[in-house]
Order: structure tokens, then C-alpha cells, then sequence
């Protein structure tokens, strides 16, 4: 099913993203930029692909991004396609229990995360106190003001691993311990829970993964999964994320309006006009935007995005405010001479 790997010495660690057709020039640039950005080579870097892709983007990949082709998903993986969110987001269940064994701790990306800057080889530092997974908390839980039927669904899932409260990470971006998570099949069970009890599964895998995981992951800071939406979007720059998650339907190459700020699909133009592949951006994208037409219709949707900062820092700044994450006493990476 996928591409033999080579032994890899104890204690290393990897990255990983997984895509099919749709996302595989956004999982490649994404792969890429990790690459770059990983200044002492700390890190190995894979890329998990199904369906037909593309072969201008697989001859594009350096040597150093192992691909692994997966031919077909099982049908159970169909059931996670929601919304925006593919079955081929079920990728990494298959990615995880191929690499957790091989490695240390292994990094899981999805394909909208935006590495704004940082090595991803600071989170090999994080002291994960023994538990099998580190991740930032969802979005849904940074507010004290928490939905009534989200609270409701986090408490039957509680309900059903034996637990008194779940707190309820975000899949987008995932740590493994490699020992850990491959000795518990923890992949495994998350697949099996996700098939025998899909009523529980409303966000798919990501809902898999917490049942699976519960109580046996540490907190990362939101610095390492900033959820984009209109509720804290505004709130990015005085945080300064180093990994930025377009978690909603609009992402930064069909953003046609320009709501968010340029760096991200700035970066990924500049991608795609390297490597002669801008004719892969749909008719959505920014560079498309029509200021005579289309500038009305951007301001109204800034206003919902943008306005009332103060309200929305308020919903969640006891969440910010927070000094116990695991990732806080981290020291950054220096680049080798």
C-alpha cells in the first residue's frame, strides 16, 4: 500500500501530510516550506497521496519528502467526508500506524496548516509527560462560553471512554509518541470506534482521535494550531502563531474576497509561479479578485471578520492567558553553521 521505509535511527522524529487530488500542490507546498524550514535536517518528511495526482507536483518533490501512494481508501473511511472535509483526511490514521513505529514522535499536518515560521523540530524539546499524544485544544473549547449541543456531544463522548469531562484537541495538527501510540493501537482503535459508532463520530476522524486519546494527550499552546475563524482571526497578530489552521471552507487559495491577511497565499503563489503550476488555482482565488466589483461585498464580509476585537478577546482570553502549556519553556531552534 505504500512505499517501504527505510530504518531510521532511535529518537528521530518525522513529519507527515496526507492528501488526495484536491489538496496535493497544497500538501506539497506545505511539505516543502517544513522542509525549509527545518535548518539541522532534524526531522524526515513524508507525504501520503491517493488518487490520481498531478504528475508536474509529484516531480517537483525533493528527494528528502519519501511519497507513499495508497490506491484506495477502505469504504469506512467514506462516512468521514463532511462539508469541507475529505475522506481522504482518514489518511492519516493509515500514515500514523505505518510511521509511529519507526519513529520517536511523529508530526501530523493537515494540508490547510500555514507554517508562518519556526522549526517544527522545537516540538521534539516538549516534555509530553508520559502521554501518547500532544495537540492544541479545539477551537470550540477556548471560550468559556461553550455551546450548549457542543457540550452535550463532548459529554457523550466522555460518557463512552470513561471519563468525567473531555477536552477536545484539534486533529490539524497532531505529536505522536511514536512507542506509545504504536504499542496501544491507537490508530486502530480511533478506526474502529469511527466505523462501530459513527452517531459519535460528528467530526469525523478528528472525534475518532479524541475517544481514542482521551485523557492521554498533553496541551500544546494555540501557537502551534491557530483555528481561523471569524471569531479569532483578528486575533492572530498579537499572538503570533508559527502554524495557522484555515479550519472553515475558506481557505487561502479560494479566499475570492481577501479576508485574510496576504502572507499565506502570498507565499503559496510564489510556490506555484516557481514551479509553473499557477493554472492549478481555480477561478476562488485572490489573484482573481475584481476590486470594482467585487469591494462592497469585502468590506461587509471584513466587518463580520474584523470588528469587535475587544468582544472577541474577551471570549477567550483566559484561554490565552494560560502558562501551563507543555510547549511553553521550549528553547527555538538554531540553525547549524
Amino acid at each position: 500500500m505504500a512505499d517501504n521505509i527505510l530504518d531510521v535511527p532511535s529518537g528521530r522524529g518525522a513529519v507527515v501530510v496526507c492528501s488526495d487530488a484536491n489538496w496535493a500542490w497544497q500538501s506539497s507546498f506545505l511539505l516543502m516550506r517544513a522542509l525549509a524550514l527545518d535548518p539541522g535536517a532534524a526531522l524526515d518528511h513524508h507525504l501520503y497521496l491517493t488518487g490520481p495526482v498531478d504528475p508536474r507536483i509529484l516531480a517537483l518533490l525533493p528527494p528528502e519528502i519519501a511519497v507513499h501512494r495508497v490506491d484506495s481508501l477502505p469504504d469506512s473511511f467514506a462516512s468521514a467526508a463532511t462539508g469541507h472535509i475529505p475522506a481522504a483526511t482518514m489518511l492519516r490514521m493509515i500514515a500514523l500506524e505505518e510511521l509511529a513505529p519507526r519513529y520517536a514522535r511523529v508530526i501530523y499536518l493537515d494540508g490547510d496548516v500555514f507554517q508562518a515560521h519556526g522549526a517544527l523540530a522545537d516540538l521534539m524539546q516538549v516534555d509530553m509527560g508520559g502521554k501518547a499524544l500532544a495537540a492544541v485544544r479545539d477551537r470550540a473549547q477556548w471560550s468559556a462560553h461553550e455551546r450548549r449541543w457542543l457540550r452535550r456531544y463532548f459529554d457523550g463522548l466522555a460518557q463512552e471512554a470513561g471519563i468525567a469531562r473531555l477536552d477536545y484537541f484539534n486533529a490539524g495538527v497532531l505529536m505522536v509518541d511514536g512507542p506509545q501510540f504504536s504499542a496501544r493501537g491507537l490508530a486502530r482503535v480511533a478506526v474502529d470506534f469511527h466505523r462501530q459508532r459513527p452517531e459519535l463520530c460528528k467530526f469525523g476522524d478528528q472525534s475518532a482521535l479524541n475517544f481514542a486519546l482521551a485523557g492521554n494527550w498533553c496541551e500544546l499552546s494555540p501557537a502551534w494550531n491557530w483555528q481561523v475563524s471569524q471569531q479569532i482571526l483578528v486575533l492572530a497578530a498579537g499572538q503570533d502563531p508559527r502554524l495557522i489552521h484555515f479550519t472553515g471552507p475558506i481557505k487561502p487559495w479560494n479566499d475570492a474576497y481577501r479576508i485574510f491577511p496576504p502572507e499565506a497565499f502570498g507565499a503559496m503563489l510564489a510556490f506555484l509561479e516557481r514551479h509553473d503550476l499557477v493554472d492549478l488555482l481555480t477561478p476562488e482565488a485572490p489573484v482573481h479578485f475584481d476590486p470594482g466589483r467585487m469591494e462592497r461585498v469585502r468590506m461587509r464580509k471584513l466587518q463580520r471578520w474584523e470588528g469587535d476585537e475587544a468582544g472577541k478577546r474577551e471570549l477567550v482570553e483566559s484561554y490565552l492567558a494560560r502558562r501551563d502549556f507543555a510547549d511553553l519553556r521550549l528553547q527555538p531552534t538554531v540553525p547549524q553553521q
